[in-house]
């Protein structure tokens, strides 16, 4: 297991930072899913389907429907990701089945929801299919029996600002976005972020400034985004510059070129004329040697005046 792995278990399995994440998604960071109806299970389907296949699962029941919901946070593009989200439903589906029906499933049974939120904190753009329709050939006329399966992506890497409506999880949201686009608002630069989104940042991200402000800092709140729009501003300037010397260098290096280049027409301009002019002086005329060498009298007059 990883270091995002381990840290993605430690900040989003945290209850309110979970549902927020779905929260987000789903309802624009309206609190309709509330944390004091999540229940961390050891069942055996929870552990058999966590430990093999995703990140963090926790049951949600308020009473008048029971869901499990899934959480994935991938750091890279998997370009199977659609289809491993569908294994990881039909087996938790059918380790609910094995586990509370024997035989069959009673006639009119519902069955438990499972939804699954792919979060991306990954800095590549994601160009993976989002669909299973773009990872599949589906042929002509086959189009009404294709049955379509989508995931739900949260991708932090975009300027796309979503709510989660609880603190920790929105300022892990905003500092991603904002070291990914190197952007920040100037509303923001003064803002104290939470210090476990701050460490879970700087663990996705390996962004070292990330590090040295969390280690400087104590218990509570942080204020990051002045340090970082330093960095974002040292990291421009020294794009410009080197953009610069590259152009500089280039620019000799061409130079250098078209000198050799004129250097060497120059030189065969040189001795041509020489070979005419001794011709001239053995009695061939310019249009003989004009007829010997396939040029035109012009150009070996024009030489000639040059030499």
């Amino acid at each position: 297991m990883n270091s995002i792995d381990i840290e993605s278990k430690k900040f989003l399995g945290q209850p309110k930072n979970f549902v927020s994440i779905f929260n987000a998604l789903l309802f624009d960071g309206k609190q309709v899913l509330k944390p004091e109806y999540l229940k961390d299970e050891n069942s055996e389907l929870v552990m058999n389907v966590s430990s093999k296949h995703v990140d963090i699962i926790k049951r949600y029941e308020d009473g008048t429907y029971l869901d499990l919901f899934v959480i994935e946070s991938q750091s890279y593009v998997d370009p199977s990701m659609v289809a491993r989200v569908m294994e990881y439903e039909s087996i938790a589906r059918m380790r609910y089945i094995r586990q509370n029906f024997k035989k069959h499933i009673p006639m009119h049974t519902r069955l438990p929801m499972i939804l699954t939120v792919v979060l991306y904190v990954g800095e590549s753009k994601w160009n993976a299919a989002k669909r299973l329709s773009e990872l599949e050939i589906i042929h002509p006329g086959f189009e009404e029996m294709f049955n379509e399966f989508k995931l739900n992506l949260i991708e932090l890497n975009t300027n796309h600002k979503y709510n989660t409506g609880e603190k920790a999880t929105q300022d892990l949201f905003d500092l991603l976005r904002m070291i990914y686009t190197k952007q920040i608002l100037k509303e923001d630069l003064d803002r104290e972020f939470n210090r476990d989104a701050l460490y879970f940042a700087y663990v996705v991200t390996k962004n070292k400034e990330l590090l040295n402000i969390y280690q400087k800092s104590e218990k509570g709140d942080v204020k990051v985004c002045r340090a970082l729009d330093e960095m974002f501003e040292e990291s421009t300037n020294k794009g410009i510059q080197m953009g610069i010397k590259q152009g500089i260098e280039q620019g000799i290096e061409q130079g250098i070129e078209q000198g050799i280049e004129q250097g060497i027409e120059q030189g065969i301009a040189l001795k041509q004329s020489e070979v005419y002019q001794t011709m001239l002086e053995k009695g061939f005329s310019v249009k003989v040697i004009a007829s010997i060498f396939s040029v035109s009298e012009d150009s070996i007059k024009k030489l000639l005046m040059k030499a």
